[in-house]
């Protein structure tokens, strides 16, 4: 029984029309409740205690000041985090580190309490330092630098090289991370005067080079400087007009019933003297290497291939086709061949020094037609090379699109 005046409804009634609230009521009573219990338990917790709750204090610095205070070493709290207390921190420098990763970070310093977490990013394979590279057949400084990611100026000045210099297959070559130079220090050099002499921030020079400290660069080190790279200028090159050894030139029109067919260039010349040394030449490159020495690539003021390695080496044709020009030419492609084949494509090859094709002669794709010369418009007696065309509809074109030794 209830009095009306005190409970107007019954409890059953209470309990249908409020359920909902006492349920929110209850619930938050519940976790106030939890929130004292929690508090209580920083001030309990042994140094041992690697629980989820005490996961959830470390990273609320104001719940866990006694749990700090008790905790003298460091505590591994997850796989990657790392717990260091505050009278550790103050005193000296902390090395990240972690239970799973063999990955050195850089020393830092901790200046309060926190818990630090590995950055994926401090643990790639950055590449620091310099790379030696053998050079492979078809290989062109263009080529190599844009597969590191740096200029060709960069490689040219880190290995002395010139314009006029020639790579061989083989050949090894220093390759830097970044595009720069690199520098020995000397004694009474420091990294904050190096810096400022080649104007490049001080951080980036520590960063190319992997150091944390000005003080980590002693005298005899190799270090890398991060500059834009040019290269000095040189002495324009003298080219003479050799005319000795000139052939005499044979010419005819190809036929109007030539067939291109399906084109598909090889390279057009192969190192034989070098490597074999007898007195003739094979017919075709069989079981001969190609020679992918390119002394000067294709560009708006060259209009072709110079290949060499500054000796006489046998030229094949590049396709099969009809040769319309065998012998001299006064452009300054000295005894030259040129081969129609089909379509509109030619090719031509020049500064020849032996011919052994005529005009007229319908020739076979591998076949030998000439050897390496200096004769026409070269550098001088020692420009020994192949300077080599592909035409298409009467235009040259960049050889390398279509062919690769």
């Amino acid at each position: 029984m209830h009095s009306k005046h005190l409970l107007p409804l019954s409890l059953n009634d209470y309990a249908a029309r409020f359920g909902l609230e006492l349920v929110i009521a209850i619930i938050a009573v519940a976790g106030i409740a939890g929130n004292f219990a929690l508090k209580a338990h920083a001030h309990d917790s042994s140094k041992t205690d690697n629980s989820v709750i005490f996961s959830y204090l470390s990273a609320n610095p104001k719940l866990n000041t006694p749990l700090i205070a008790a905790d003298e070493t460091t505590t591994i709290v997850s796989a990657t985090d790392i717990w260091i207390p505050k009278s550790e921190a103050a005193t000296q420098s902390v090395i990240l580190a972690s239970t799973n990763s063999t990955t050195n970070s850089s020393p830092t310093t901790i200046q309060d309490n926190v818990i630090l977490k590995t950055n994926p990013s401090d643990t790639e394979n950055l590449r620091h330092g310099k790379t030696t590279y053998d050079i492979a057949t078809g290989d062109t400084l263009i080529s190599i630098a844009s597969s590191f990611g740096i200029s060709p100026a960069t490689i040219m000045v880190e290995n002395n090289l010139t314009p006029d210099s020639v790579i061989h297959p083989g050949q090894a070559i220093t390759i830097l991370p970044i595009d720069g130079i690199s520098y020995t220090m000397k004694d009474g050099d420091t990294l904050e005067a190096v810096a400022s002499k080649y104007k490049v921030d001080l951080d980036d020079l520590l960063e190319v080079n992997d150091l944390e400290l000005t003080t980590d660069a002693q005298p005899g080190d190799n270090i890398i400087i991060p500059t834009q790279v040019t290269l000095p200028s040189s002495a324009p090159k003298k080219y003479v007009t050799n005319t000795s050894g000139q052939i005499a030139a044979t010419k005819a029109s190809a036929p109007a019933t030539l067939s291109a067919g399906n084109l598909n260039f090889i390279w057009p010349t192969y190192l034989w003297v070098a490597a074999h040394g007898s007195a003739t030449p094979p017919e075709s490159p069989a079981g001969l290497t190609p020679l992918g020495s390119i002394t000067q690539g294709f560009s708006s003021r060259h209009s072709g291939l110079d290949i060499s390695d500054s000796k006489m080496e046998p030229i094949y044709a590049a396709e099969s086709g009809f040769v319309e020009w065998a012998g001299w030419n006064s452009s300054g492609y000295g005894n030259m061949i040129l081969i129609n084949h089909g379509g509109g494509f030619k090719t031509r090859y020049g500064h020849t020094s032996q011919i052994f094709v005529q005009a007229g002669q319908y020739v076979e794709k591998g076949q030998l037609i000439g050897m390496q010369g200096h004769t026409g418009h070269v550098v001088g007696a020692t420009g020994i090379h192949l300077h080599f065309e592909i035409i298409v509809n009467g235009r040259t074109v960049n050889p390398l699109i279509y062919v690769k030794p």
